[in-house]
């Protein structure tokens, strides 16, 4: 195992026991994985209660740290299944919990977890408020989103009080990391609840250009040069994406940046080989411009080319002409008549009269001649095998021998904060010639069954020169194993508290109200759209930053909601600060964190957090109100499940459904469409600092609105669309 000098924390993904093997042997200083619960890569292998422990076991036994994702959104119904989740982690006490959904930190709060809690970069925190309120809830550290520049970083990491955890490998999304909602709108697939479509890595075509292209496919992020920049700036964490890679890609990965931490030195081939999509800064330098951002041909692994097809084959193995070094379990694919398809080399034979040809096996006898074959993973020394020592899977522990002539042999040792002793049922007497601590009790103890191995052996209370018998040791040791295991599967005494809450959180408060009034808000995207009185709307939320005055005098200012821009940074929240100051009332809907802080600022301004800040639960909603703001119910809370007597502003199928948020530019210019293989439109907005929305370009047949309900309904025109006839087909379905 790499020693490992820096004391920047190297974070590797594990979706599986091999990847976690993979990531360890590499140098990491922690890993993150997922339970079969509640993590963003569903499809990933991920780890059941047992491999859990396994987990938690090599990882204590390495030193190094574990963290587990609960970082999707959690629906009601769901309540009773985290809770369980959450009792098995208590137990299990992993190094932290990174959690998306601030019903789960509220939740954890509630029980009194000790458990620290990092906010996953799924909860969309650009340091703009709500530091009080996640200190309160009990967060440790930040995973910031990565469409964060290094500026952003920089001041962050001066000014909030929580650790800093960055991405500096692995793929990109197209969206603002937890701001998403372009795969649920197609179908039921959802990426804030771990099963993402990616319908970012799709072809397009647009209304301008009829041919298709990958229009919003990233490439990925890779910020190894810049490893000693965030170090020096005092980022704690830099973590790499990848729970759904092979485990030769995290072995590679985790090397390559284990050597940029501690040496200063790595090598780009062997990144760009192991996993070849294009890559590049992300928006680390800013934001990065239009024509660099996007993988461009494809949007998957581009490939090096390693050789071409000669057409010759012989005896199972099939001749190639050699661009590249290749190696037996090199991975190759190809494309032919647009089809891709792909090996792994097995076996290498040289061409005995041409030194750029070999002949290999592992390819299919009839791919023909001319066709190129890229690596699309290199062979990797099987780590498994080689480096990974089985030792390693059995927890350390420190055992503290104790005992004199005529008395009992005692063992004592520390187990999950619980303390152990046990005595032999002979008694000791003296040694004829070596002694128990002078070698029998480490070489009969270094070993406690297949979970648990000695760690020290502490003998100072111990007299010289006494002896037990084999019987009696070999006794003692199965019952101290017994012992042991027991132990191990309780919580450390000081987090019991936890199970003997059980009564439920009195939500009572937040039900059933007659005197409610059930209203319709009208959410406008942009200003084309024809204010008429007639229009059976109770508010119109309109936009605040584009040109508000002029749309503002249409409407009768008692119906005025106005909807803030999406706000990033320091400098953009002073800014509308500035704007704000001096309203004298005003309601206004939130993107993120930021509504916390500026109802702070403003008492006599009124906050609502959008829907887009994904509140899917009793105990979210529950936590924003007793902060004397409130929420948007998520459009990912399915209105079928939503109770009845709910009272909340609930969101009904938009006009044109907003399905991402993105920092991204020009990924479409304005007046044009996209369409996707199943004739899907959509087209994009700006929606204010240096952020673009994108709509699903769909017209609803009706909006199924229940009686006694408020429902918030959004609109937005395309360019090539006649407001009026929008008009009237809402009015008809809102009448």
């Amino acid at each position: 195992m790499s020693e490992q000098k820096n004391k920047t924390e190297l974070l590797a993904p594990a979706g599986s026991i091999s990847g976690l093997k993979a990531a360890l042997t590499a140098g990491a200083d922690a890993v993150y994985l997922a339970g079969k619960r509640f993590g963003a890569r569903a499809f990933a292998a991920n780890f059941d209660e047992q491999s859990l422990k396994w987990a938690r076991r090599v990882t204590r036994s390495l030193q190094r740290k574990l963290y587990i994702t609960l970082n999707t959104l959690v629906f009601e119904n769901e309540q009773k299944l985290l809770k369980e989740t959450l009792d098995f982690y208590e137990i299990l006490q992993p190094d932290a919990l990174i959690v998306q959904d601030l019903g789960i930190a509220a939740e954890l709060r509630r029980r009194k977890s000790k458990i620290p809690i990092h906010l996953s970069t799924q909860a969309t925190w650009f340091g703009q408020g709500g530091i009080k309120q996640l200190k309160e809830l009990g967060i440790t550290r930040v995973i910031l989103p990565r469409e964060t520049t290094a500026q952003e970083i920089e001041h962050l990491v001066k000014s909030c009080p929580f650790e800093i955890e960055v991405f500096v490998h692995g793929a990109m999304c197209y969206s603002i990391s937890g701001r998403c909602f372009w795969s649920i709108s197609l179908g039921t697939r959802s990426g804030n609840r771990g099963t993402c479509a990616q319908p970012c890595r799709k072809e397009y075509m647009t209304s301008k250009d009829k041919k298709g292209t990958f229009l919003f496919s990233p490439k990925d992020l890779r910020l190894i040069e810049e490893v000693g920049d965030l170090t020096k700036i005092g980022v704690t964490s830099l973590k790499i994406e990848g729970r759904m890679k092979s485990p030769e890609y995290v072995y590679q990965v985790v090397s390559e940046y284990r050597k940029a931490l501690d040496e200063g030195t790595f090598e780009q081939n062997e990144l760009s080989e192991v996993f070849s999509r294009a890559s590049g800064k992300g928006f680390y330098r800013g934001i990065p411009q239009a024509q660099n951002w996007k993988t461009g041909k494809t949007s998957g692994r581009e490939g090096v080319l390693t050789a071409i097809t000669t057409g010759k084959t012989n005896d199972g193995l099939t001749e190639l002409l050699i661009k590249a070094p290749l190696k037996a379990g090199d991975g190759l694919f190809w494309v032919i008549n647009g089809i891709k398809a792909g090996a792994r080399i097995t076996y290498i034979k040289p061409d005995k009269k041409r030194k750029d040809c070999l002949w290999v096996r592992g390819l299919p006898r009839d791919l023909g001649a001319k066709v190129e074959l890229r690596r699309t993973s290199k062979a990797v020394e099987s780590y498994h095998e080689t480096m990974w020592n089985k030792d390693w899977e059995r927890l350390p522990i420190d055992l503290f021998w104790s005992g004199y002539d005529q008395t009992p042999l005692a063992v004592e040792a520390i187990i999950n904060e619980h303390k152990l002793r046990l005595e032999s049922e002979e008694l000791l007497h003296p040694a004829l010639n070596t002694g128990l601590k002078d070698g029998p009790l480490q070489d009969k103890f270094a070993v406690l069954g297949d979970l648990y191995r000695a760690g020290r052996h502490v003998s100072t209370m111990l007299g010289d020169r006494l002896h037990l018998s084999a019987g009696a040791l070999k006794k003692l040791k199965r019952s101290l194993v017994e012992a042991i295991s027991k132990l191990d599967q309780l919580p450390p005494p000081q987090k019991r508290p936890f199970p003997v809450i059980t009564a439920a959180p009195d939500y009572s408060e937040h039900f059933e109200n007659k005197n409610v009034k059930s209203e319709v808000y009208l959410k406008i995207f942009n200003n084309k759209f024809p204010f008429e009185k007639e229009l059976p709307a109770d508010k119109f939320i309109i936009p605040w930053f584009s040109d508000k005055e002029k749309a503002a005098r249409k409407i009768d200012p008692q119906k005025i909601t106005y909807w803030l821009p999406p706000i990033f940074n320091h400098e953009q929240m002073v800014s509308i600060q500035k704007e704000l100051k001096g309203l004298k009332k005003g309601e206004f809907r939130c993107f993120g964190w930021e509504g916390f802080a500026l109802a702070e600022m403003f008492s006599n301004l009124t906050f609502v957090f959008d829907w887009c800040f994904n509140v899917c639960n009793l105990s979210a909603l529950d936590y924003i109100r007793k902060q004397r703001l409130d929420a948007v119910l998520s459009k990912e809370w399915a209105e079928d499940s939503i109770p009845d007597s709910l009272v909340a502003i609930r969101t009904g199928r938009a006009w044109n459904p907003l399905v991402s948020y993105t920092r991204f530019p020009n990924a479409l210019q304005p007046g044009i469409t996209a369409t996707n293989s199943h004739n899907d439109n959509f087209f994009m907005m700006n929606l204010g600092n240096g952020c673009e929305g994108m709509f699903l370009k769909d017209k609803p047949a009706s909006l199924n609105m229940r009686k006694n309900v408020s429902y918030q309904i959004d609109v937005a025109i395309a360019d090539n669309e006649n407001p009026t006839q929008v008009f009237e087909n809402l009015n008809r379905m809102l009448g």
